[in-house]
């Protein structure tokens, strides 16, 4: 990692931040972006301090393209080219469908797919040129594993999760690595934000919680080999496998776990 450009989308708070802190400590030259510049220059500043190395901020709203554009052409001329990408930007509104307005559905897909997709494919011209470099999506477990109240959401990170398949493919021959990372309930802002009353934690056990900077690390220990996912906790991959093996049995017991209502979270 050391010099490595690392550019990190949603690096103001949550795993983004976490990743950063981790990248810089271990010498890389952070780019974090992010619609909150003032958390931004503050993660800035704590990754020059890891690092030694300079770090750099960019405001950016990743549903608007064009600005996805500026930020990225700003990248190239003031800091260089990038040699790993982080889609971390995400968001969460868990309800029932039914509950769902279009504009929430709209935004989710906006934030955890299109902007997933559209930045990964504009960095992957320029992995391809310079025949290497790694794209890292945040996915997640979610993704793999249907709980009630997260059909907008879930449908999101496994319309990531198959993109990254593709993707993968598309790359691999220009020396480009694709890392799909599926986390499952993490301690981050996120769940503090969704469930201000402390529900959604309250009704998981403790040990089910990820710690953010082990996943961090778990993420920067697998860049530059053929690790095509992460799923932490490791134990969520063989639930995944058996929920498709025997979907009627799945259903019937994440719905007596997991029926709750959540509310609106940003990553």
């Amino acid at each position: 990692m050391k010099n490595k450009v690392v550019l990190i989308t949603g690096g103001s708070s949550g795993i983004g931040k976490a990743l950063a802190l981790e990248a810089a400590r271990r010498g890389a030259i952070v780019v974090v972006a992010a619609r909150n510049i003032e958390q931004l220059r503050k993660v800035e500043q704590q990754c020059l301090i890891l690092s030694g190395r300079p770090s750099f901020s960019y405001q950016l709203d990743v549903t608007d393209p064009d600005q996805i554009d500026q930020v990225l052409g700003k990248i190239n001329h003031e800091v260089g080219g990038i040699d790993v990408l982080v889609n971390s930007a995400g968001l969460g509104d868990f309800s029932e469908a039914v509950h769902e307005q279009w504009s929430t559905f709209a935004q989710m897909v906006k934030v955890n797919l299109l902007a997933a997709m559209y930045i990964s494919r504009c960095v992957a011209k320029q992995m391809m040129d310079q025949g290497y470099g790694a794209i890292i999506n945040l996915g997640s477990i979610a993704g793999k594993i249907p709980t009630p109240n997260s059909a907008a959401y879930s449908a999101t990170k496994a319309g990531l999760i198959q993109f990254d398949d593709v993707l993968r493919m598309e790359v691999a021959d220009y020396g480009v690595q694709v890392l799909t990372v599926n986390p499952g309930p993490i301690d981050t802002p996120f769940w503090r934000h969704t469930s201000p009353n402390s529900q959604y934690r309250s009704h998981l056990p403790k040990w089910m919680f990820i710690s953010v900077d082990d996943l961090a690390r778990e993420v920067w220990d697998n860049v530059g080999y053929k690790t095509r996912e992460i799923n932490v906790p490791t134990y969520v991959s063989y639930l995944s496998w058996v929920y498709r093996m025997i979907p009627g049995l799945g259903d019937w017991t994440i719905k007596k776990f997991f029926d709750f209502q959540q509310n609106r979270s940003e990553l």
